[in-house]
C-alpha cells in the first residue's frame, strides 16, 4: 500500500483537518504502524504457507502474543493454537498518555480477552511457571505439563520499580510521584494514568502559588514506548504556555546515557526542541539510585561515579524494565553481556539460536531495536512467515530489520513520528521524519486505538 498527500494542499483546497483526516483514512493508520516496511512488503498473507498439522504455543496474551495468534490461524491454517495468558481484559497501553492528558477514558483502552482471541484458538487462562526446551514441554500453574511442536514466547517485560531504593509501588499516587507506565496487565487496570492526570492538575493548581521543580527520571535499562516519559513531560510543559507569568515550573529530565532517544537524528532533532525552552534542562549521564520520598530528594550516580542529590516537588519515575523471572531463571535468556537475562532470538529470524522450534516476539526480547507497537507488527510478519517455512521444513525466509516506531508528543497537536532501525532512520511516508506534524497527532489520537483493535489484533495491520 503507497498513499500519499501533501498537507498544504489538502488543507488550501478548503479541506479542514478532520476532513483530511478522513480523506486519507485508516490506511494512514496502517503506515503508521509500519505499513510499507520490507517485511510486510515481502509477506504474501493470501498464501497459506503450510497446511501441516502441529502444535504452536503462544505465551502471553498481550499485544506480540495476540497479534502473532492471529497471523499464524492464517498462515498455518491446521496447526492447533494455544495461547497461555492469565489476564481476562486487554489493555491498549498506548492510550494511557492520553488518559493522564484527559483526552482519553480509562476504559477507552480496554478489551476482553474473549472478545480479540482469534477464531479456533484455544486460550487456557493461566500463567507459564516453567521452560524445559530439551523436552518441548512447558508447565503452567494449573495444568500438567503442556508439549509443543513450536513455541512463542510473547511475555512482555516486567517493571522492577523497587530497583531504586525507597521506591514502593504503593508509593506512586503519593509524595508527589507519578509513573504513567504503571498497570496491572494481569487485572487489566492502569493505575499510572490515572495517577498522572491528577498529578499533572496538581502540578497546574499548585504553580500559582508557588515555583515548582518537576523532575522526569528515566531507568539505564531498555524500556518499552521509547520516549513516552519525553511525550509526558513535553506535554505537561506545553499545558502551561498562556498562563500567567507567576505559574512558574522548572522543569528536569534526567536520562542514563547521553541521549534522547535510540536514534541519533531524532536525538538531534528532539534535543534542538527541548533548548528551545528556558525552563527545561536535561542531566545526561544520572542513573536514579535512591529517593527519600519525605524530603521530597532524589540521589542519583553520574557518570563520573558521583552522587548528586536532586530536590523536587513533583517526580515521574519510569521504571526500570527487565524480563520475566520465568525467563530470566530458564535457559532460554541471554546469560552475558547487554541483554544478559532476555530472551535470547536471533536478531533477523527471531529464532532462539539453540532451541531451533522456539520463537521471541515484542518486549521481552534482547535485541538493540525499539520495544513498541510498530516493533511487534513487524515482528509479527516476520514470524507468521518463518514458522510456517519450517513447518515445511524450510529454511526461515524472513528477516526483521529492526524496525521499530514511537509517536513522539512534542506538544499538544504535534507528534514525531519516529520510525527507525538500528542502522537509522526508516520513515514510510516520503515526509521529513524528524519534524513533528498534525496528521501524525490525528492518526494517533484519533485512529490508532481503532485499528489496533480492529486491525492489528486481527493480524490485519
Amino acid at each position: 500500500m503507497k498513499i500519499s498527500f501533501n498537507q498544504k494542499e489538502l488543507t488550501t483546497k478548503g479541506m479542514g483537518r478532520r476532513e483530511a483526516l478522513k480523506h486519507l483514512g485508516v490506511g494512514s493508520a496502517v503506515l503508521l504502524a509500519g505499513g510499507n516496511t520490507s517485511a510486510s512488503a515481502k509477506t504474501k498473507l493470501s498464501t497459506f504457507a503450510s497446511r501441516k498439522k502441529a502444535t504452536i504455543v503462544i505465551v502471553g496474551g498481550g499485544t506480540a502474543g495476540m497479534t502473532v495468534a492471529a497471523r499464524l490461524r492464517r498462515s498455518a491454517p491446521n496447526a492447533k493454537i494455544i495461547l497461555i495468558a492469565p489476564n481476562e481484559t486487554h489493555l491498549y497501553q498506548s492510550g494511557q498518555l492520553y488518559v493522564a492528558t484527559g483526552l482519553y477514558n480509562e476504559f477507552d483502552n480496554k478489551r476482553s480477552t474473549a472478545q480479540l482471541l482469534p477464531e479456533h484458538v484455544t486460550w487456557i487462562q493461566d500463567k507459564v511457571t516453567a521452560f524445559d526446551p530439551e523436552k518441548n514441554l512447558l508447565y503452567t500453574a494449573k495444568h500438567p505439563a503442556l508439549s509443543y511442536d513450536y513455541l512463542v514466547v510473547a511475555t512482555g517485560c516486567e517493571y522492577d520499580y523497587g530497583r531504586v531504593e525507597g521506591l514502593e509501588v504503593s508509593d506512586i499516587g503519593k509524595y508527589g510521584i507519578a509513573s504513567v507506565y504503571l498497570n496491572d496487565l494481569e487485572a487489566g487496570t492502569s493505575e499510572g494514568a490515572i495517577v498522572s492526570r491528577m498529578w499533572l492538575r496538581s502540578i497546574q493548581r499548585n504553580a500559582e502559588k508557588s515555583e515548582l521543580t518537576v523532575l522526569f527520571a528515566d531507568p539505564d535499562t531498555p524500556v518499552k514506548g521509547e520516549g513516552t516519559s519525553l511525550s509526558m513531560l513535553l506535554l505537561a510543559q506545553d499545558g502551561f504556555k498562556g498562563k500567567e507569568a507567576h505559574a512558574q515550573v522548572n522543569w528536569k529530565l534526567t536520562k542514563a546515557d547521553n541521549r534522547l532517544f535510540p536514534s541519533a537524528k531524532i536525538d538531534h532533532a528532539l534535543k534542538k526542541i527541548l533548548k528551545k525552552s528556558e525552563t527545561l534542562s536535561v542531566s545526561y549521564g544520572y542513573v536514579l539510585q535512591r529517593i527519600e520520598k519525605e524530603k521530597k530528594r532524589a540521589v542519583y550516580r553520574t557518570a563520573e561515579g558521583k552522587n548528586v542529590e536532586i530536590s523536587y516537588d513533583y517526580l515521574h519515575i519510569t521504571p526500570s524494565m527487565q524480563a520475566p523471572k520465568i525467563i530470566r531463571d530458564s535457559s532460554l535468556s541471554v546469560k552475558e553481556g547487554q541483554f544478559k537475562g532476555w530472551l535470547e532470538v536471533e536478531a533477523h529470524t527471531l529464532c532462539h539460536p539453540k532451541y531451533r522450534n522456539i520463537f521471541g516476539i515484542g518486549d521481552v526480547v534482547g535485541l538493540p531495536s525499539g520495544k513498541s507497537g510498530g516493533a511487534v507488527r513487524e515482528q509479527a510478519i516476520v514470524l507468521q512467515d518463518n514458522i510456517a517455512a519450517m513447518m515445511e521444513g524450510k529454511e526461515p525466509p524472513m528477516t526483521y530489520e529492526g524496525y521499530s516506531a514511537s509517536p513522539i508528543k512534542t506538544r499538544y497537536g504535534r507528534v514525531m513520528l519516529a520510525e527507525y532501525t538500528p542502522k537509522g532512520l526508516a520513515p514510510t511516508f516520503p515526509l521529513n521524519p524528524v519534524q513533528p506534524r498534525w496528521i501524525w497527532w490525528e492518526i494517533d489520537l484519533h485512529l490508532m486505538r481503532s485499528a489496533y483493535f480492529g486491525l492489528m489484533m486481527r493480524g490485519m495491520l
